[in-house]
């Protein structure tokens, strides 16, 4: 997708951590900025802000005041403990007519961000996963009561610079957003994981069967995002398993472990997990 260009519009961190260096990153690199100088990010952690200036050659400072003042678009990217606190701080300098907040941080739903901040402040709730650090995110997000469509245009720009971002969703859905493709990574990684192992016991170097199993995993994802071929799961599963070959013998024993009942069950499970940490 073309990069749009968001100039002069000025962007502020509250946390400097992974997620905002991987945001800011792909907004400098794919041209979303026309300039460095349009960031500016805060965290308590010296160490965090030493890394986020020597890496991206970002404005760092430890004011979340000051990201306030000099940002139009705030993005808080900081733990949901830290939320709280934070919004606290920047509840006096914060302007709902001038400023939009973006909130990246889980389980805090945008009617408690709204609590802490001015009458009608304009809040935005993303949902990306851990792949935006190579570009690979996939985003849904939630708007707030306030949040115009030129908002929602902007979350769209902004988030598809480290992936896709597929749109608005009930906010009461984030939970199960959060527990497939939040947590999604994790699952994948044992899957790779475990193939990979299977692949070792019959002989295959751990490193050649590692590169194969997420290789494969990858192929397998693009086939079936592919829009001309329009692949559901069943059919890309019925052309590779040939009548008495091999990978129906696979499939049988993934039918016996039963794991379509295990990872349904593990979403089911993440999703209530979400929802008890919510607030």
């Amino acid at each position: 997708m073309e990069s749009k260009v968001l100039s002069p519009l000025k962007i502020g961190f509250f946390g400097a951590g992974r997620m905002c260096q991987a945001l800011a990153r792909s907004l400098i690199e794919r041209n979303v900025v026309s300039s460095k100088d349009q960031i500016i990010a805060s965290d308590v952690d010296e160490n965090q802000r030493k890394i986020a200036t020597s890496q991206l050659g970002i404005v760092t400072t430890a004011d979340n005041k000051q990201v306030v003042n000099e940002s139009s678009l705030l993005i808080l990217a900081v733990k949901p403990k830290d939320v709280e606190t934070v919004l606290k701080e920047i509840r006096d300098p914060l302007v709902p007519h001038s400023h939009l907040l973006i909130s990246i941080a889980a389980g805090i739903r945008t009617t408690t961000i709204e609590k802490f901040l001015k009458p009608k402040s304009r809040v935005v709730r993303v949902m990306p996963n851990i792949a935006c650090l190579v570009n690979a995110s996939c985003s849904v997000y939630s708007s707030g009561q306030y949040a115009t469509d030129d908002d929602r245009s902007l979350v769209n720009t902004i988030f598809s610079s480290v992936g896709s971002c597929e749109g608005e969703i009930d906010e009461n859905l984030l939970n199960v957003v959060t527990a497939l493709s939040g947590s999604g990574p994790a699952y994948f990684s044992v899957m790779v994981d475990a193939l990979a192992d299977g692949a070792v016991k019959a002989g295959l170097s751990r490193s050649m069967a590692l590169a194969l199993a997420s290789k494969t995993m990858l192929g397998t994802a693009k086939m079936l995002l592919d829009k001309e071929q329009q692949l559901h799961p069943s059919q890309l599963k019925d052309a590779v398993a040939s009548p008495g070959g091999t990978t129906i013998y696979g499939l049988e024993v993934m039918e016996k472990g039963a794991i379509r009942a295990t990872l349904m069950e593990t979403v089911t499970a993440a999703t209530n997990r979400a929802a008890q940490l919510e607030s």
